[in-house]
């Protein structure tokens, strides 16, 4: 009887325990930093074997349900994990320990991971967390601009979806292309790709700087490499959705220039004798036009209007990761009458444990992209010239006597072709260009643990890039008869299809020896290759209103398309050693065999040797102030190939003349055309100081990239053309400065600084024939390069500016005076032009600083971006101030009055050309070349994260509402105009290789201003 009563009681017992133990309960509690007592955001809490799981606040706090005897997990990057089992308390107050090894942030280099203080190379990283403090942009290269020390970020221009330049230390090359390589989990992306990638899926980006990191890549690294890293999928965590949306209007950046006025130009026009106002004969007619003034800029321009929404679902459980996106970007754009870009987009990402030995996995995204085209080039098509032009007393529609809009045939005012004889309207509403790009980018993967210490990894990766443009003429349109002269209509589809893909299968060995001996040797082989196909259709002939498709033209015009590919194969190996975390060595060599190169010279060799010391690891280092000091040095190689796909043969073509094709040498070859070599070495310093509250680093570089791939022009004898080949050398060096702070760090207030500091200098060391003693020296050291205002000289920074000098004006007769080539004063500017020393579009120095506030749930992030020390030929200036020069056709800058008047006027702009001194008063010179020096309020947001009592009552994690603003502000001292020029003319000046960016600006799509306001939920 009594063992039945123990047994009963037992079972009894048993019972009451497992129904305390299944029931529920809420836990609250917070989560510090055992180094400072500080609250921990972002921390994840997690019930032991289970998905439930919940991330702290801002201030450390967290709600989650679990029962007692089930074992709470604390888990943050940078700290050391930590467990606690639930009791009766419902509150858990947990402090985490620094975990020393996992502290440092990690950074993606080459084909693997390290941590900060375990590389020994120059890395810039950027986090996701650095990308939600800078001002939304769909493209993720314009939103390095400033954060990321030696790297000059340029927007090619302001039109809506358009990437940057971007320059790694300087100028790497002259002909064969300066954009660094960018790399998206491991597939290859053209340049002009990069804005296929939704910044909301970006989980970090490094860059790559000198020899020792980029060298990996062999001759794809020599302009440095952007690793972009998407987000994916955290094991062992519950399911995360989060939401973004914003909504944006943007305005073209406000002019530092005043342009006249009606009443202004009419009297301009009537002091220079010349246009409309000369010709005025009363008092009411001048009133009528000046009454008819306005903006052009009001008449062609508009508010953009700019949305986005984005969706992604990402989590894990034991054997399996995911992430999912969605997202949609859409911007009007800013001129009228076209719509300017918007871009769909998705991305799934997968990883799957199979076996213990064997992970699997995919990186899939495809984005559709659709860009509304205006005109961009230097004529009367081009709306930004045209508010510029126009006569402010000039109407946009013609109008009859009662000042009514005269109609068309088509019953529809008609626009005012103005004195410049073609409306910009017209072009924008009847002359359509629309652009479509379809990407698929992604990869696959194999990850095999053959053993304890060896993993092997294949991957294939590729970007399949689907283009197609549009331009369709419509029939009786105003370019529509100038051209045609009848109203037949034109219609051009042109697109082509760029097919890259890589395999890459790479073995790794690791091992610890001893405790304190780190070896880690990588070895990889990987073949690049592309398959590039285009082509091109045109029709004339079309029915007013009728289809558009080229099907009904009723005349054929023309039809063409062409193929090329590219292939790259390499072997590489890499081997890292790390003595207990002191001293710190890798070694890389690389062999790469490109297509593109000759016979004799298809193979190139890369290497590169490193060095890191953690002096603060060290037994005898110890101080209270210093928490971190590391040295480095570097030394290496690394190639460029980036030249036409043929150059090292001679290829053919056919050529008309008289009705009959000829075929003849289109490109003469060299079977000996190898590699740009780019030999870098670099010394830097890393310190952390009170407890890292501040933090920065020293680097300095220098840089020789020989055997520069450039153009010859060969004698007529030999048929005339030019021939690429290796004929020159040049170096670049400079300091790289970086510093951040927490002036303040408390529990609810932290307040940081931050800035950094680059410092350039190029300079061209050899040329083609410059060895030869029998070449006189003003003709070895000097190298027109193909573009406009700029040349090539030994000695000298590259691409200096070569245009004769401005000696200003005459006072006794206001005639404009230039120095000739010896110094002399003379009035001719033409066949004087020198070499302006020290004048480039290159900057000496550029850099920013910016703050980080953070005030309970409240955050601002402010940073300014500034360049110094470049020039750029301004030409919409040299129009603006004409010196009278076909001013019937277009505006003038109000300072245009301050022109010479009287013998013993200083101070002044060139008599008009009214005057007879037309002939060079407004000619190409220094006059127009201006310093580009500016500062700009790159970036501002204010953001506010609702308390955690609202979310939880809204079944939520986070809720954050935020403004942000883009170029709010900008101080140009010297530059009239937009100071950040890139493209100057997209169509005059295109954006391919050998485009020097900010070398002239013209007319070419503005840069914008933009406020926005989003919210971003996560539960």
């Amino acid at each position: 009887m009594k063992l039945k009563l123990t047994w009963l009681m037992t079972l009894f017992m048993a019972f009451v325990m497992q129904f305390s133990f299944a029931q529920e309960k809420t836990i609250t509690g917070t989560v510090t930093s055992a180094a400072d007592g500080l609250p921990l955001p972002g921390v994840n809490v997690i019930v032991q074997g289970t998905s439930r799981g919940v991330q702290s606040d801002f201030d450390g706090n967290y709600t989650i349900k679990a029962s007692t005897g089930e074992t709470l997990v604390f888990s943050f990057l940078g700290m050391k994990e930590a467990t606690v089992v639930v009791a009766a308390s419902n509150t858990i107050n947990m402090v985490m320990d620094e975990d020393v090894e996992t502290l440092q942030e990690i950074v993606v280099v080459g084909f693997s991971s390290k941590s900060r203080d375990e590389l020994t190379s120059a890395v810039s990283n950027v986090t996701s967390e650095d990308l939600q403090k800078i001002a939304p942009s769909v493209s993720i290269d314009n939103m390095l601009q400033g954060v990321a020390a030696g790297v000059q970020v340029t927007a090619q221009n302001g039109k809506p979806g358009q990437t940057a330049f971007i320059r790694v230390r300087g100028i790497g090359s002259i002909n064969a292309g300066n954009q660094p390589l960018y790399i998206v989990d491991g597939a290859q992306v053209n340049e002009n790709d990069v804005n296929a990638i939704n910044p909301n899926d970006v989980e970090s980006v490094s860059v790559l700087k000198d020899a020792a990191s980029t060298s990996i890549y062999g001759a794809r690294g020599g302009n440095g490499v952007v690793l972009i890293t998407t987000k994916r999928g955290k094991k062992g965590k519950d399911a995360v959705i989060k939401i973004s949306s914003r909504l944006g209007r943007s305005r073209k950046v406000k002019d530092n220039f005043t342009m006249m006025n009606a009443a202004q130009k009419l009297q301009y026009e009537r002091e220079l004798g010349v246009g409309t106002g000369a010709s005025i004969s009363s008092d009411a007619e001048l009133k009528a036009l000046v009454a008819l003034d306005h903006d052009w800029q009001d008449d062609l321009l508009q508010d953009g209007l700019q949305q986005s929404f984005n969706v992604s679902i990402s989590g894990g459980e034991e054997r399996m990761r995911y992430f999912f996106s969605l997202g949609y970007d859409e911007d009007s754009g800013i001129i009228k009458d076209i719509h300017g870009y918007n871009r769909s987009s998705g991305r799934l990402n997968v990883d799957y444990d199979a076996k213990e030995w064997l992970t699997v996995g995919t990186s899939l995204s495809f984005s559709s992209m659709k860009t509304g085209d205006p005109r961009d080039r230097n004529n009367a098509q081009n709306p930004i010239r045209a508010m510029y032009d126009y006569n402010p007393y000039e109407s946009f529609y013609v109008l009859d006597a009662n000042g009514d809009p005269v109609l068309d045939a088509n019953n529809e005012p008609t626009l005012n072709p103005t004195s410049s004889g073609y409306p910009a309207s017209a072009e924008l509403r009847q002359n359509l260009t629309t652009r479509f790009n379809n990407r698929f980018l992604g990869n696959m993967y194999l990850d095999f643990k053959l053993h304890e210490n060896v993993k092997f990894l294949t991957q294939v990766s590729g970007i399949y890039d689907q283009y197609r443009r549009e331009n369709f003429l419509q029939p009786g349109s105003v370019l529509d008869i100038i051209v045609n002269g009848d109203p037949v209509g034109s219609r051009t589809d042109n697109g082509s299809f760029d097919f890259t893909w890589t395999w890459l299968n790479k073995a790794t060995y690791s091992n610890t020896f001893g405790e304190k001996h780190n070896l880690e040797v990588t070895a990889l082989t990987e073949y690049v290759r592309n398959n590039f196909r285009s082509y091109l259709a045109e029709g004339d002939g079309f029915v007013v209103g009728g289809p558009v498709v080229l099907d009904v033209a009723a005349t054929p015009a023309s039809v063409g398309g062409t193929r090329s590919e590219y292939a790259l194969f390499s072997v590489a190996g890499n081997v890292d050693y790390n003595y207990d975390n002191r001293y710190i060595a890798t070694a890389t060599i690389r062999r790469d065999g490109s297509s593109r190169f000759g016979a004799n010279t298809k193979y190139g060799t890369f290497w590169s040797g490193s060095l890191a010391w953690n002096i603060n690891n060290e037994a005898f280092f110890k101080s209270n102030t210093i928490n971190t000091l590391k040295l480095r040095a570097s030394y290496g190689t690394s190639g460029n190939d980036q030249i036409g796909r043929y150059a090292s043969i001679t290829t053919y073509g056919y050529f008309a003349y008289n009705g009959v094709n000829t075929l003849e040498p289109a490109n003469f070859g060299d079977p000996n055309l190898g590699w740009e070599e780019n030999s870098n070495y670099g010394v830097g310093i890393e310190f952390g100081l009170l407890n890292n509250r501040v933090r920065g680093l020293v680097d300095y570089y220098n840089r020789t990239t020989s055997e520069l791939l450039l153009n010859e022009q060969l004698p007529f004898s030999v048929g005339g053309p030019t021939v690429t080949g290796n004929l020159g050398e040049m170096v670049n060096k400079g300091w790289e400065f970086e510093l951040a702070g927490d002036v303040i760090r408390t529990e609810d207030f932290r307040w940081t600084l931050n800035a950094n500091l680059n410092l350039y200098d190029n300079e061209v060391t050899k040329l083609v024939n410059t060895d030869d003693p029998n070449t006189p020296d003003n003709e070895s050291d000097l190298f027109t390069s193909a573009n406009f205002y700029s040349v090539l000289r030994v000695g000298e920074e590259v691409n200096t500016f070569f245009l004769t000098r401005y000696a200003g004006v005459n006072p006794a007769n206001g005639e404009a005076l230039y120095l000739d080539t010896d110094g002399n004063v003379t009035n001719v500017a033409a066949g004087n032009e020198v070499a302006l020393s020290g004048k480039s579009p290159f900057a000496d120095m550029d850099g920013s600083f910016g703050t980080s506030v953070q005030y309970k749930g409240w955050d601002l992030n402010a940073n300014f971006y500034w360049k110094v020390g470049n020039y750029i030929y301004n030409i919409p200036e040299q129009n603006m101030l004409a010196d009278g020069d076909g001013i019937e056709s277009q505006n003038q800058r109000i300072d245009a009055f301050n022109y010479w008047r009287n013998p013993g006027d200083t101070n002044v702009l060139p008599r008009p050309s009214s005057a007879g001194f037309a002939a060079d008063a407004s000619q190409t010179s220094d006059r127009f070349l201006q310093k580009g020096d500016y500062i700009r309020l790159r970036s501002l947001q204010i953001g506010y994260s609702l308390p955690k009592r609202f979310t939880d009552a809204m079944a939520l994690d986070n809720v954050r509402i935020y403004a942000a603003g883009t170029n709010l502000w900008t101080y140009a001292p010297e530059f009239k105009g937009d100071p950040e020029v890139g493209v100057g003319s997209g169509e005059t000046q295109t954006a391919a290789v050998g485009t020097i960016p900010g070398e002239f600006a013209l007319y070419s799509y503005p840069t914008t201003a933009t406020i926005a306001v989003g919210f971003d939920i996560q539960f």
